[in-house]
């Protein structure tokens, strides 16, 4: 198998396993791998008033894989949730960014609200 199909899956995994981890703690799933505004959004998922953008990432260790989310994953990231935001009439509910590592050995590294911003489109 070439080295980008194994790195996909690896990373469909994560994303699969990070999923697992929202819905445990309550959130509902809303979108994975949505595509808009310049970039893509590994998760989407919501809880009473808030849109939580999940990026996943998986390196050599946890706090590499949520140091590996630069300023310009970031802006990107942020562009597109306000895209997904305008495109779906989401402005009630308040923006969370967080990111979830994931090393080798499985153990999850989870960095909430890595990024304020205010209510898109204000």
């Amino acid at each position: 198998m070439p080295p980008s199909t194994d790195h996909r899956a690896a990373g469909a995994a994560a994303e699969r396993r990070a999923c697992r981890m929202l819905l445990l703690r309550g959130w509902r799933i809303c979108a994975r791998n949505w595509i808009g505004g310049g970039g893509e959004l590994d998760i989407v998922a919501s809880r009473w008033r808030t849109l939580l953008i999940v990026e996943v990432r998986q390196r050599v260790t946890g706090a590499a894989a949520v140091a590996s989310v630069d300023r310009a994953k970031l802006d990107r990231t942020v562009a597109s949730a306000r895209a997904l935001v305008r495109s779906h009439g989401l402005e009630r509910y308040r923006l969370r960014f967080d990111v979830i590592g994931f090393p080798p050995d499985g153990r999850a590294v989870w960095r909430c609200d890595v990024l304020q911003v205010g209510q898109p489109g204000r």
